[in-house]
């Protein structure tokens, strides 16, 4: 019974967003453009600044993300980007849907839902790079409350464990790795909290577990939680397991902005990956960090922009073991190349 109801609640979630999406899907090429602020830009034309919304969920692998705005590149590439934070991929999706947004942050298992139900959304970017391989380079950590007597996860059975949402990568991460652990996935009470607020619901025990992202990861390990694993690391190591999309029909108007955004994304990565402290220090504007706190920030990304379709496939393989899914898109089909 409780399989079946965390399916159901699986699928309404995104359902919700797939449903606006659908509706909206023909109306979402709202992107303006106005004299450009300064010479030299590179934009999709001559002369001119397009002005698009971009919809993030907040957290350390943003940074990249926060300085191809704060350092101009955006601009450079012919893209005024407004920047609006959600609790989630599938607030983020919404969002894209009503026209609001016509870029965002998605993690693969929503791509993958919402392709799967006719949705047409797609990759057009990485956000940082891939899931690194080691868990040194890693800041997404499941972790066990302090006093809740969970060692493995094998004992997470019975007990609540927090997600930023029931409709991704970290709650289909919790119930691989119950399943290889040998325990029912359905034994395990999952709950949606926003990330902010995973490390007092630990500490209040409230949840007796989370998979939490830097920089609140720090917090809750401040308090006493202590991690048992590093879910994207233990299962798509190098893969793509979030990434910057755009809604076929934004794609298919407007080719030479995604081609700008894509670049502009690349060029910041690059960036990134030689210049770490300059690039963390948008974290205390982006995440109201201190410049200190900002700069122990690990960021987890191997730095390649590519986008990896053979983990795609991967994820969605799990999806249909699990019944979130029952049509496997072509990974290929969800990825933009111009």
């Amino acid at each position: 019974m409780r399989s079946a109801q965390k399916r159901a609640r699986y699928a309404v979630g995104v359902l919700l967003a797939a449903t606006a999406l659908a509706a909206s899907a023909c109306s979402s090429s709202n992107s303006s453009s106005a004299p450009a602020a300064a010479a030299g830009g590179s934009g999709s034309a001559a002369g001119t600044i397009t002005n698009v919304t971009l919809g993030y969920v907040p957290y350390s692998d943003d940074a990249s993300l926060f300085y191809a705005q704060s350092s101009g590149i955006f601009k450079k590439h012919g893209l005024n980007v407004t920047f609006v934070p959600q609790a989630s991929p599938v607030a983020v999706e919404a969002s894209m849907a009503s026209g609001t947004e016509q870029f965002g942050f998605i993690t693969t298992p929503v791509l993958i839902n919402l392709n799967s139900k006719g949705v047409g959304v797609k990759c057009v970017s990485s956000v940082d790079g891939s899931e690194p391989s080691s868990p040194a380079d890693d800041s997404t950590v499941l972790v066990a409350a302090k006093g809740s007597g969970i060692t493995s996860v094998k004992d997470l059975a019975g007990k609540n464990v927090a997600e930023v949402q029931l409709t991704s990568l970290n709650s289909l991460a919790v119930e691989i790795l119950a399943k290889q652990a040998g325990i029912s996935p359905a034994s395990i009470h999952q709950i949606a909290i926003p990330f902010p607020q995973m490390p007092a619901a630990l500490a209040q025990g409230r949840v007796q577990a989370a998979v939490i992202v830097a920089p609140f990861a720090a917090t809750a390990l401040s308090e006493g939680a202590t991690v048992l694993t590093h879910p994207n690391v233990d299962l798509f190591p190098n893969g793509t397991v979030t990434c910057l999309d755009a809604m076929s029909s934004y794609i298919s108007a407007n080719p030479a902005v995604v081609s700008e955004f894509r670049a502009a994304m690349d060029e910041s990565i690059a960036y990134s990956q030689t210049h770490q402290s300059v690039v963390k220090q948008t974290l205390v504007k982006g995440l109201s960090l201190t410049p200190a706190v900002a700069a122990k920030q690990v960021l987890a990304t191997n730095w390649n922009p590519a986008l990896n379709t053979a983990s795609i496939t991967t994820i969605e393989n799990y999806m249909k073991q699990f019944g979130v899914i029952t049509s496997e898109p072509p990974a290929a089909s969800m990825v933009w190349n111009p």
